[in-house]
Order: structure tokens, then C-alpha cells, then sequence
């Protein structure tokens, strides 16, 4: 985009994660920012954890006002091996909960007060305005002249009202309304298996079964499940022993015939499409689920199983938009609006920052809307691959995993070169902003 224009009037559809990223940098760059978020002003906790890779870690060391660790980081992924753990694969990860990350990343956009960081960072004179508003429903965007024309409905007033905006960016997740609009036929796609998901207070495990999850991220694979297990802040994000979560995964293959039956709602009897929030899950579902457990689930894993007092449910889904920019550049996707990854390989925070510091290069000028594409839709490509290959690998079998990582590696050489060739090195993660 031209860098010499006046300050842009930027409407972000999408509050969560990916949309705060991308405000924060624009807000930052001196931009106006309006982020609309059609629930409420504080997200549902998603009671998860968050890794953070090099993108991650670069956005913050560029973008984040505030000073307190948050996170902790792990050396390895190991597993569980006839009682015993074995080291599955090195390398450094820092680890967070999604609410530590949320609450953070709005106190440096708008100045959000919440018990995670009770006081507001610093502003810039420099920074351009920043408004959250919540409980509004994007229903479509049009172009009007050089500008776009956002219709928004107010969920509590039913009053629908225009933005007009220089730049719209849609990070609003995997059911995207900018997404459905100009690439339709990116759509999810179950992928044959759900996790069932929940947090413990660390201090109701035993000693003995707390010391095997405190420095690496756990894992245990079964015919068709698996159930990975680490540690991320507690209660306000703190990181004392004794006062952080365990976070527990357990993914299983389930037939379409069977989520008709496990995605029903314990309160009103519908029946959920993607995701059965905590306080929501049935209890004779959860309990069948447990009473499998003990027959499969070796001790460290069924304590911590059996400690969970509120499940949720997802059902693992992907997709991937060959598209990103729409309207000239006036309209972007990111995050998990323009590709979902599986969450093996712990991406999606990685993603949005990704995306996000590309933005932040296009509005400044320093590359064109088709460089921006490229850069962003290949990244999620090439990593979405990789996630496929290690779904396949958890849940099915190394067989079936390895077409898809050769095809991983192949497309990986191939990053390698075209970006040594471009001098950008962005895709595989070796450039200005990495996974």
C-alpha cells in the first residue's frame, strides 16, 4: 500500500488472537484501528494451552508493552514408553494458556483491564486509536468508491449500521463470513477425529505424576488415540509450581455416526457442529469416556483424566484458502480465517503473528498486495501440510504419515529454494518472520 497516504481507517473482523496481532501492529504503525468481535468484549476461555514459536516471539519482542514472563518453555516432547519417558523430539517452545496470551495482547491494543494485567501499558504518541467493539455481527462488505462499506448488526439493539473503512482484514477463525464471501469454496473438512480437552490445578496430581509433566510436553499414542499432556500458567497467569494447569488432550478417531451422539448438548439438547464448551459436555458421554480410559490409559495420564471436572470438545477440522487478498488489497485474510491447521503442530498463534508482521510490511509499503499473498498462502500451505502428516502419524499410522511427509519435505525444498531465490527465505521459517 502507498506508505505516504495519511493514517488508515483499518475494521478487523474478528476479536480473538489473529485480530488482536494484527490491530496491535497496525495501531502501533500510527493506523486507526476498529476491531468488531460478535461475542462478547471477554472471549470464552478456550481453558488451552499456546505455542509460541519464532513469529510469536518476534511480534512480542517488536509489539508488547508489557515486561512480566508469561511463559515457560519446554526442551522436548517426549513419551511415555513402558512406564518410562522417552525423548520423541528436541527443540525449544515456549508455552502459555490462550486466556494469559488474550488478556495480554488486549491490554496492549485497547488498555483492557482484566485480573491478568490490572493496569494498561504505556501508549505512544505515536500509536493511532484502537476500538474493541463486541457483540456485532459482520453481514457483509461491499466496496463504496475508494472505500469499503462494512453493514454490521448490533446482537443486543438488532439496529444495523455502516463502517466505512480504507482496510478490512477478516480474522474472524475457521468460519470466516469475509472467508465465505470472496473464497467460498475453502471449506472445513472433518478429518475423522475430536480431542477431548481439559485443565487440572497442578497441585491435585500426585508428586510422583506432576514431576513427569513439568519440563517437556508429554505424550502417549494407543491404536486410534492419543493423549498429550503439558503445563501452561494458572489462574491468572501465574507460573509458580503448585499454581499452574496441566492441560490435557485426548485425541480419538470418531465416525460421523458417533458425533451425532457425542456433540449433544448436556443444557438444551442441540447438537454442536464443532466445538462443545465447557459446562456443556454430557455427563454419560464424559463418564464412558473415562470408564475407556482405564482400560487403555496408562496411570499418569488416567490421574489427570479423571481429575478434569468440566471437558470441552473439538472436532478436528482443516482447510486452506488458495486466496488471501480480494477488492485490489482493500480486503485480507489471516490466521485461521485463511487456513486451519491441524493443532499438532501447535501453530496457530505462530500463524497469526506470521501473518500479522506481513501486514504490517504491506501497509508500510515495503511489499506489494501479490507479494504479500504469496507470502502468507504458501507459509499456511506449507505448514498445514506438515500438520496433516503428523495427524496422520498420531492417529492412523506411520504408513499412511509418510506420503505426506515426503510431500512436507518436497514442498519444504522447494520453499527453500524459491526463497533463497526471491531473497525473502519467509515460507519455511528461516526469514524476516518465522514459525
Amino acid at each position: 500500500m502507498d506508505s505516504d497516504r495519511a493514517p488508515l481507517n483499518v475494521v478487523i473482523v474478528g476479536g480473538s488472537l489473529a485480530g488482536l496481532m494484527c490491530g496491535i501492529a497496525l495501531k502501533h504503525a500510527g493506523h486507526h484501528v476498529k476491531i468488531i468481535e460478535q461475542d462478547g468484549s471477554e472471549r470464552m476461555s478456550h481453558k488451552s494451552g499456546i505455542g509460541l514459536g519464532p513469529s510469536a516471539a518476534l511480534f512480542l519482542q517488536r509489539h508488547d508493552r508489557h515486561s512480566t514472563i508469561f511463559s515457560h518453555r519446554v526442551g522436548c516432547i517426549q513419551t511415555l514408553k513402558n512406564g518410562n519417558p522417552k525423548v520423541l523430539a528436541t527443540g525449544n517452545r515456549d508455552i502459555t494458556s490462550w486466556d494469559a496470551f488474550y488478556y495480554r495482547l488486549r491490554s496492549n491494543f485497547d488498555g483492557y483491564i482484566s485480573p491478568y494485567y490490572p493496569s494498561a501499558p504505556k501508549f505512544s504518541a505515536t500509536d493511532g486509536s484502537a476500538t474493541y467493539e463486541f457483540r456485532r455481527k459482520v453481514l457483509d462488505i461491499s466496496p463504496v468508491g475508494s472505500h469499503m462499506v462494512l453493514s454490521t448488526l448490533n446482537l443486543g439493539t438488532q439496529e444495523i449500521s455502516q463502517d466505512e473503512a480504507d482496510l478490512v482484514i477478516g480474522a474472524d477463525g475457521p468460519d470466516s463470513l469475509v472467508r465465505a464471501k470472496y473464497s467460498p469454496a475453502a471449506k472445513r473438512r472433518y478429518v475423522g477425529y475430536i480431542v477431548w480437552r481439559g485443565i487440572v490445578p497442578e497441585r491435585e496430581i500426585s508428586e510422583k505424576t506432576r514431576s513427569i509433566f513439568t519440563s517437556s510436553i508429554m505424550t502417549y499414542m494407543m491404536n486410534g488415540h492419543h493423549c498429550v499432556v503439558y503445563t501452561i500458567p494458572g489462574s491468572q497467569g501465574s507460573l509458580e509450581p503448585g499454581e499452574r494447569f496441566l492441560n490435557f488432550c485426548w485425541y480419538g478417531n470418531e465416525t460421523r455416526e458417533d458425533l451425532d451422539e457425542i456433540l449433544i448438548d448436556a443444557i438444551d439438547g442441540h447438537r454442536h457442529h464443532h466445538t462443545v464448551p465447557a459446562g456443556h459436555v454430557r455427563e454419560d458421554v464424559w463418564s464412558s469416556r473415562l470408564e475407556y480410559g482405564k482400560t487403555v490409559l496408562p496411570a499418569p495420564f488416567l490421574e489427570i483424566a479423571l481429575k478434569v471436572q468440566q471437558p470441552f470438545i473439538q472436532v478436528i477440522t482443516d482447510f486452506h484458502s488458495p486466496r488471501a487478498a480480494f477488492e485490489n488489497g482493500k480486503v485480507l485474510l489471516m490466521g485461521d480465517a485463511l487456513t486451519l491447521c491441524r493443532p499438532h503442530t501447535a501453530l496457530g498463534s505462530a500463524q497469526a503473528a506470521f501473518h500479522a508482521l506481513a501486514i504490517e510490511d504491506y501497509v508500510a509499503g515495503k511489499i506489494s498486495v501479490d507479494e504479500w499473498e504469496s507470502r502468507v498462502v504458501r507459509f499456511s500451505f506449507l505448514h498445514l501440510t506438515q500438520s496433516v502428516w503428523w495427524g496422520k502419524f498420531y492417529q492412523e499410522s506411520i504408513v499412511r504419515a509418510l506420503p505426506w511427509a515426503f510431500r512436507y519435505w518436497f514442498y519444504w525444498s522447494v520453499e527453500k529454494i524459491r526463497s533463497w531465490w526471491n531473497k525473502d527465505g519467509d515460507a519455511t521459517g528461516v526469514g524476516p518472520y518465522r514459525y
